[in-house]
Formats: C-alpha cells, sequence, structure tokens
C-alpha cells in the first residue's frame, strides 16, 4: 500500500509499475484507499460485470417464460430473434466470452461475442434473410461448380 507522499517521491515510478502490471493501492491523507489499475483491465471488468448482471435478468426471464418479449430480455433483447437452441447457445457463447474477459483482462472476446451475435440477430430480424438461413435446402439449390482456369488477365 502506497501513501500519497509516495507519488511525489522516489516510489513514484513502482507505484505506476505495479498499477500496470495488476493494481496499485494507494491511502490518502483522509484513510480512503484508491486502486489504481491499467484502462484495458478495467474495461474489461466492467463490461463482463454489465453482461453478468444482463445474463441474470435473462436466465430470470427464461425460467418464467420460453417467449420472452425484447422489453423482458433488457439489454439482450436482440435474443427475442433466436428459438430457444439458438438462444441457449447464444448465452452459453456469452458466458464463455465473460470468462475469457476476466481470466484474460481484455475486454475483446466479450466485445467480438456480442458483435457477433447481435449481428445474426439482424440478419434474422429481416424476415426473406431469416427464411434463407433457417429454411431446408433441395437438391436443386446446388450446381456442380467446375474448377477456376487461370485468364490472359493474370
Amino acid at each position: 500500500m502506497y501513501q500519497v507522499s509516495d507519488l511525489a517521491g522516489a516510489r513514484r515510478r513502482e507505484f505506476l509499475d505495479e498499477a500496470k502490471q495488476s493494481l496499485a493501492s494507494l491511502r490518502d491523507t483522509d484513510g480512503s484507499v484508491l486502486v489504481m489499475l491499467a484502462a484495458q483491465r478495467m474495461a474489461a471488468l466492467t463490461e463482463a460485470a454489465a453482461v453478468i448482471t444482463q445474463l441474470f435478468t435473462v436466465e430470470g426471464v427464461l425460467a418464467r417464460t420460453q417467449t420472452p418479449t425484447p422489453v423482458q430480455l433488457g439489454g439482450l433483447a436482440w435474443l427475442s430473434e433466436f428459438d430457444p437452441d439458438d438462444r441457449a447457445e447464444a448465452l452459453d457463447e456469452l458466458r464463455n466470452a465473460v470468462v475469457l474477459t476476466v481470466t484474460s483482462e481484455d475486454p475483446t472476446p466479450l466485445r467480438e461475442t456480442l458483435h457477433a451475435w447481435v449481428t445474426t440477430a439482424a440478419v434474422m430480424r429481416d424476415p426473406l434473410r431469416r427464411a434463407v438461413h433457417t429454411g431446408g435446402g433441395n437438391e436443386s439449390d446446388y450446381v456442380e461448380v467446375t474448377e477456376p482456369q487461370t485468364s490472359g488477365d493474370v
């Protein structure tokens, strides 16, 4: 634990290095304790906490109904675009991304997972796109393709 006077002296560099590595605690003159840590770590913890809260809300709603409304799902309202199996898969991936985000102290896994699922939900919102992605294909939908040939343009 560092004191305010340490920041003015030779221990300032030690305090900053410790904050970069994990976290550094500073006791203010009024007795309160402040913590300094890298911004990326703070972003990871903040974003993970927000998603965990949303996950708890969604899991509570899904315990009561299989057809939740977007309002009931709150910050994860886009989950209403999915059937129960896809919704369960999205929630499982979000849980894994939260764990990766917290353990790696990097918000990227959570951001990427959220972006992928939100994008997929946007596609599923369009009835034509939904039909293309969820509809069954038949043999006439597929054609044989020949191997590409080089042309004189290359």
